[in-house]
């Protein structure tokens, strides 16, 4: 799928206007500048400068859509990690602001991360029920995951709000098809190809349906205009290596699946009816080595999916351990887990958890990271990330990591005491007692922060 970039420099004239004219919120000439002075720069291609230029604002003003800008040129520098905290940032100061679910969503998947794209993307669609790109955006992810049954409401409400889009009507037949609805998809090919007769998905799509209504013949020329049309795309020289195989024309399904194959290697179904050509064509040797691609990507799916699925019991088995103190056993069982889902930023937030529990502060160091680089946008791992810093004695990095955490998640109260405590270590009671009282606004039941809002108040006066 192709990726779209995060909302047209346009959008940010338009939120500045926004900010500009907001009457309970008057703005100074300074911040109006900057804001002015990024908006050029950004418009003009010059991402540095507006970025410093929008930094600079982000010292004068805590609105909302500052994060936002940061975000979106943060994202044009290719610093994707750092636009997924912004974005996140904006949208945890406003939820009411679409737009920056809409980024957020974007870079999410621009990194690959497609559960928290759509997880952004839901979040739009619950202010915006109608939002046309959420809709579209998040429709197409639910087929690429074949989660067809969620894909179908959604962009029902988009063709129903774009009839004119007809890539809508294919995807919204595909989910149909996937479900079982075969009239209702073709229905909507149909018209798909009334509008646009070389309108390769709708003809990849038709063919699809027609064979799986038993129209194998006429899927045929379907498929072969689509072969010619998306000649880049294994799926229609899939299907039709499929149904010369079920009307018997194994050499022309040898052909056309040898080239769905050189377009999609890793597709085991592929291999599958390929190895089926291969035998009643009567090639062996070729028949023979499909069966061993198939053999071993399925196997290598299923050993991936059984180490998944390991890895998260041993997550599960490691809990009464902590629970009971037993930190080295539980460790070594979340060590276990990392080994067999590399990739897993909760078992990485988890073994550094236990690192930095167990008073080892360079792997935690090194397992927070990780975590932080797979999902940039949760508040936690920062947290986490600060209480290593602090320990091993880089303050600025901590302060660093906090002040992340409170962007991301802005009723941390454990973060905003932590920031008090760097403050009363240098030396800086003062902005010690605004943390702390921060800190006990959130959560005033903490005695904890009881306890160092006095120590602080004692720290001012002397």
């Amino acid at each position: 799928m192709s990726r779209k970039r995060p909302p047209h420099p346009k959008l940010v004239s338009a939120l500045l206007v926004l900010i500009g004219c907001r009457p309970a919120a008057p703005q100074t000439p300074s911040l109006a500048a900057l804001l002015a002075q990024g908006q050029r720069a950004f418009n003009s291609g010059n991402y540095t400068q507006a970025l410093e230029s929008f930094e600079e604002a982000r010292k004068l003003s805590s609105d909302c859509a500052i994060p936002f800008f940061i975000g979106l040129t943060r994202y044009r520098l290719k610093q994707i990690d750092e636009a997924i905290v912004e974005f996140s940032s904006a949208a945890a100061c406003n939820p009411s602001m679409p737009d920056a679910g809409i980024a957020l969503a974007e870079a999410y998947a621009e990194k690959g991360d497609d559960n928290r794209a759509l997880a952004a993307y839901q979040t739009v669609l619950k202010l915006q029920p109608n939002n046309v790109e959420a809709l579209r955006a998040s429709g197409k992810l639910y087929l690429r995951h074949e989660m067809n049954t969620q894909a179908i409401p959604l962009l029902e409400r988009l063709v129903q709000l774009q009839p004119a889009d007809l890539q809508a009507k294919c995807n919204l037949a595909s989910a149909y098809a996937a479900t079982g609805r075969f009239e209702q998809a073709e229905k909507e090919l149909e018209q798909a190809l009334r509008a646009d007769p070389d309108n390769a998905s709708a003809l990849v799509g038709l063919g699809a349906v027609y064979l799986r209504t038993n129209r194998t013949q006429q899927a045929i020329p379907l498929l072969q205009r689509a072969t010619q049309l998306a000649s880049n795309d294994s799926k229609p020289f899939y299907l039709l290596g499929s149904a010369y195989n079920r009307l018997g024309k194994y050499l022309k399904a040898v052909t056309e699946l040898e080239q769905a194959a050189r377009l999609s290697p890793n597709d085991a179904d592929i291999y599958y009816q390929l190895a089926n050509a291969c035998e009643h064509a009567g090639r062996s040797k070729e028949r023979r080595a499909a069966m061993e691609r198939f053999a071993a990507l399925k196997k290598q799916s299923e050993k991936t999916f059984e180490a998944h699925r390991e890895a998260m019991k041993l997550l599960l088995q490691a809990k009464p351990l902590v629970d009971a103190g037993k930190l080295q056993a539980a460790l070594q069982l979340v060590k276990e887990a990392q080994q067999l889902y590399p990739d897993n930023d909760q078992i990485l937030y988890r073994l550094a958890s236990l690192y930095y529990d167990a008073g080892q502060y360079e792997p935690a160091h090194q397992c927070a990271q990780q975590a932080i680089s797979r999902v940039p946008s949760e508040w936690s791992y920062h947290y986490l990330m600060g209480l290593i810093q602090e320990r091993i004695g880089n303050s600025a990095r901590a302060r660093d990591s906090f002040e992340t955490a409170i962007q991301l998640n802005p009723k941390s109260a454990e973060a905003y005491n932590q920031l008090g405590q760097l403050a009363l270590e240098s030396n800086d009671p003062q902005k010690a007692i605004e943390e702390f009282k921060r800190a006990l606004a959130l959560d005033p039941q903490k005695a904890t922060y009881k306890l160092n809002l006095e120590a602080a108040y004692r720290a001012a006066k002397k």
